[in-house]
């Protein structure tokens, strides 16, 4: 970003900021902004709009703003913590710990930040999933063991060797899933996909989510609707994007049954859009719906074994959209079936020049 102006209708030069200072903060490795004494942000480097913390070229983070005049009033620097909502809509937060100092006579105060706290909160989370998963992996361990000593006990009667045989690649092929499931949302916690977002078309996302459950479905003679799809960007990592509504469609399809539908499509409400993925299922009792979204959770144990349900799919699900600023909702009734929503920020490309 080059010279910015303290103030946009000012022409003179004594209210630019040094290129030097410029090139500096674009070279480090967190992002920082410079507000000038009427809270206007005159300089902030390229990821910023991401954290939620201006809008409109001003401070929006009361807790910000506050740190800042506290800087300006004693001359002294300051740092803190303090948490921001990842998007306009959803519980997911980040911790940002930052470094507020005052760099001119005029009030110019230079706040630097850094998503320490995020780290922190990846390392809590990757302890608990990992005693999560040392659990789930017992299972189909313990299966695949014993079925191989009773092909050991039956090696002379082969129709018993088959039986154990198959039950054997049924328990390797949910290992093979869940150890993919793990590895999925291993990868989604170890990253921000805000870091290096991009504009991502919707409609894309979707069809290739579509294109990607087309198999499972036409075994299970699944008609997959797309009605009304629009096309619309969001801020994000595509690849992600794609991951949470294949689940969602996959998902669908496994806990439909067969000859029915799943109905994919996109409603816009003022600067959100919304994915819905419907099915013709046996729905979800209220109960459980507060609880879906927990790893490893399972509806019906006995179903998800059936399918190869791993209990992470909704849980990758949640995840994605929380890191991306959005949410997800669940409308569903017994005998009725399910309505799942991804909603997230329409992209919005903001120029503080």
């Amino acid at each position: 970003m080059a010279w910015l102006k303290k103030n946009p209708d000012d022409d003179s030069n004594s209210n630019e900021i040094p290129t030097s200072l410029v090139l500096t903060l674009n070279s480090l490795d967190r992002e920082s902004i410079i507000v000038d004494t009427a809270g206007n942000v005159v300089f902030a480097t390229e990821k910023i709009n991401l954290l939620n913390l201006v809008k409109d070229g001003r401070l929006s983070s009361q807790e910000l703003l506050a740190v800042v005049r506290v800087v300006r009033r004693t001359g002294t620097s300051r740092e803190g913590s303090f948490e921001v909502a990842r998007g306009p809509i959803g519980e997911a937060k980040r911790e940002l710990q930052i470094t507020a100092t005052l760099i001119s006579d005029d009030g110019l105060v230079l706040v630097i930040i850094d998503d320490e706290g995020e780290k922190q909160r990846v390392d809590a989370v990757r302890r608990d999933f990992i005693t999560n998963i040392s659990h789930e992996l017992k299972t189909p361990i313990q299966a695949l063991s014993l079925n191989a000593d009773a092909i050991l006990e039956v090696k002379d009667e082969p129709e018993k060797v088959v039986t154990f045989a198959n039950k054997i690649k049924l328990q390797t092929n949910r290992l093979n899933d869940l150890v993919r499931e793990i590895i999925n949302l291993s990868k989604l916690q170890d990253s921000d996909p805000m870091e290096t977002a991009q504009e991502v078309e919707i409609s894309d996302v979707i069809k290739e989510a579509i294109d990607q459950c087309e198999s499972p479905a036409q075994v299970r003679k699944i008609t997959i609707n797309t009605d009304e799809v629009e096309e619309c960007t969001v801020f994000g990592k595509r690849e992600q994007l794609v991951m949470a509504v294949h689940n969602l469609v996959e998902n669908a399809i496994n806990y439909s049954p067969e000859g029915t539908a799943v109905t994919v499509s996109t409603k816009k409400n003022e600067n959100i859009i919304e994915i819905l993925v419907k099915d013709q299922g046996l729905g979800i009792s209220e109960e459980n719906i507060e609880r879906i979204f927990e790893r490893f959770y399972r509806v019906d144990p006995a179903r998800s074994r059936a399918t190869g349900g791993t209990g992470l799919g909704l849980s990758i699900v949640k995840h994605v959209v929380g890191n991306h600023g959005g949410e997800v909702k669940v409308w569903s009734a017994l005998g009725v079936g399910s309505t799942f929503a991804i909603r997230l920020p329409i992209a919005v490309t903001k120029d503080l020049k």
